[in-house]
């Protein structure tokens, strides 16, 4: 059987990623005026699977696994500098950034429902 509960602290971090994705894409609003899609889409995209990658290699806990999650993440820094290399402005970097919360937000909320 497939346990469907949260860990403690998940609603506290989905709300600190929430609140990061707004506070970037209303900082990208105002000081450019604009958002492209594409970058948000490529930010969600990238945080839905870093999130998966997170969850199908037992990353949990830091203090559960440090090596994993040490592991998991430092393959995804390779992602990070190759997107952050093909995006051409601040406002890019900040809709990439709150795709990114927004995709990982969204990996919550699917595990959680589904």
């Amino acid at each position: 059987m497939v346990e469907r509960r949260l860990a403690v602290g998940t609603t506290a971090e989905s709300a600190a990623e929430l609140a990061c994705a707004v506070g970037l894409l209303a900082s990208a609003r105002s000081r450019d005026g604009d958002t492209r899609a594409g970058h948000l889409a490529v930010g969600f995209a990238s945080g839905f699977l870093y999130r998966h990658a997170r969850f199908a290699a037992g990353c949990r806990r830091l203090r559960q696994g440090p090596v994993r999650s040490v592991s998991i993440t430092l393959a995804w820094a390779a992602l990070a500098v190759a997107v952050d290399r093909s995006v051409d402005g601040a406002a890019a970097r900040r809709a990439v950034g709150a795709g990114f919360a927004l995709g990982s937000f969204g990996y919550r909320l699917v595990r959680r429902d589904g």
